[in-house]
């Protein structure tokens, strides 16, 4: 808009159609607070008819609470013009013709025109951005894992109450703090050129790998962590969004986890080295007296059976204690096992008794797996299948078929099943079913239970499997094992 009654030049119109056509709202104010001139996308934005506004006062664009208070602001800018923003740190509102308040930002740049001094002012609306970034904070604080966002100076911007929380702090009482003020002291040091190094780089990565991290409670205790890092934009900066776990239950049970390992190690190399030892020397105290006994007696040859039955029976408990310990680690060797071939294997090594049949149902292609292990815990439920039947006669069955990343595994058989008492303890060491597996161990279960689950993946029971007219009968040993080679994060 022009007040000169000289002919506009071509500039003077090519300005006024680039004042139009602006995607942001503008609107050129003189001192006194009228409208001079207003584009068509601050007409829009405010909801008014297409020329309405000039000749209006700037303050009947703004909430009534905040006009009076308006007036002084417009009159200071004035006194000491220069472009900046309007409401820096601040949401400013400004309200449309139907009465509707919204969310602006509004930049002051100071001009001269023939009226006097004049102020124009870019307007957006940033009603979306703000209901963004309110979705993104509630999202933020909502998150079941610690955050943290850390401005390039080190200072804390935003802190979700997980994170607070955990560190015996509130919400707000963390924002604008320092970030060294979560670090032990010994950290804080370093914590400075790690993060500027950090910065540099930029990408998404675990903070301090291979090392323990630890947070400093506000209480001066210290809480072990794990820390992701990233760089985001937020509020126009870039910053970095720290995702802090606390990891102290999880390294309380680690170590109790290694202190149980290491007391089963030291207990296996004791069976190994000071029982197995005096236990040899005892078999050959009684081989020398049936040597020396040209003709015992009947009652205490059978006397001397049992001592041997029985250090016979000790010297397999050792073995299986030895073979459950072992079990404790995955194997990490994967070749493509034939699952057919692998039972019909087993089933040459070690032949089912007369009476017994068996069916297989290992129509599942061959997979990648650690052979042994699955191997020792399908020749432990067959095995488990002919010790435990009732009877001399029996089928056992054994199928595999895919099921999502696993194999699912089952060996069935027709024997007396399992009692309801028993299915919770069945897994355990040292539990047999009955007085006249006390020639068994107890540890075969309990060995197959830990490598199926050391290897990734579970077992289960089922028993009863049929009802027949002499009552319920079978039991079936199902267990899933990975069809996929698996790795934990730490492996080279």
């Amino acid at each position: 808009m022009s007040t000169s009654t000289t002919p506009a030049s071509p500039s003077s119109e090519l300005l006024a159609r680039a004042f139009n056509a602006a995607p942001n709202g503008f609107v050129l104010v003189s001192r006194d607070g009228v409208i001079v001139a207003a584009n068509t996308a601050l007409e829009a934005m405010f909801g008014h008819a297409p020329g309405t506004l000039v000749g209006q006062t700037l303050e009947n664009l703004l909430p009534g609470a905040l006009r009076e208070a308006h007036v002084a602001l417009r009159d200071a800018f004035f006194e000491r013009p220069e472009p900046r923003a309007m409401g820096a740190g601040r949401v400013l509102y400004a309200r449309r013709a139907d009465g509707h308040e919204f969310p602006v930002e509004i930049g002051l740049n100071p001009l001269s025109g023939p009226q006097g001094p004049l102020v124009l002012a870019s307007v957006v609306d940033i009603s979306e951005r703000l209901a963004l970034e309110w979705a993104f904070r509630g999202l933020f604080d909502a998150s079941p894992y610690g955050l943290l966002i850390v401005d390039d100076a080190g200072r804390i911007v935003m802190a979700n109450r997980v994170i607070a929380e955990s560190l015996g702090h509130t919400s707000p009482a963390l924002v604008g703090q320092p970030l060294e003020r979560l670090l032990p002291e010994r950290y804080r040091g370093a914590h400075g050129a790690l993060m500027a190094g950090y910065r540099r780089t930029g990408e998404a990565r675990m903070m301090g790998r291979g090392r323990d991290l630890t947070a400093l409670h506000a209480d001066g205790s210290e809480l072990p962590v794990e820390i992701g890092l990233s760089r985001v934009r937020w509020q126009r900066q870039t910053m970095t969004l720290a995702a802090v776990s606390d990891i102290s239950v999880r390294k309380r049970l680690e170590l109790e986890l290694r202190q149980a390992n290491a007391n089963l190690q030291e207990f296996t190399y004791v069976a190994s080295h000071d029982l197995r030892s005096p236990l040899r020397g005892i078999a050959d105290l009684v081989e020398w007296i049936n040597a020396d006994l040209v003709e015992p007696p009947p009652e205490v040859q059978r006397n001397l059976d049992r001592i041997s039955q029985r250090i016979g029976r000790m010297e397999r408990l050792i073995d299986d204690l030895l073979s459950y310990a072992r079990a404790g680690r995955a194997a990490t060797e994967f070749t493509q096992v034939d699952l057919s071939a692998l039972v019909r294997g087993i089933l040459e090594m070690q032949p089912l008794p007369a009476g017994f049949e068996i069916t297989l149902d290992l129509a599942v292609a061959p997979f990648p797996a650690t052979r042994t292990p699955l191997e020792t815990v399908l020749r432990n439920l067959l095995s488990n299948a002919v010790k435990h039947h009732d009877r001399a006669h029996g089928h056992i069955r054994v199928s595999a078929r895919n099921d999502d990343s696993f194999c699912e595994l089952s060996v069935t058989d027709d024997g007396p099943g399992v009692p309801e008492t028993a299915k919770e303890r069945i897994f355990k060491l040292f539990q047999t079913l009955t007085a006249r597996e006390r020639g068994s161990s107890g540890i075969g279960l309990a060995l197959t239970k830990r490598l199926v689950e050391v290897h990734g993946g579970r077992i289960e029971l089922v028993s009863p499997v049929q009802r027949t007219a002499e009552g319920e009968r079978g039991t079936s040993l199902r267990f899933w094992w990975p069809r996929f080679p698996r790795r934990t994060s730490d492996e080279n």
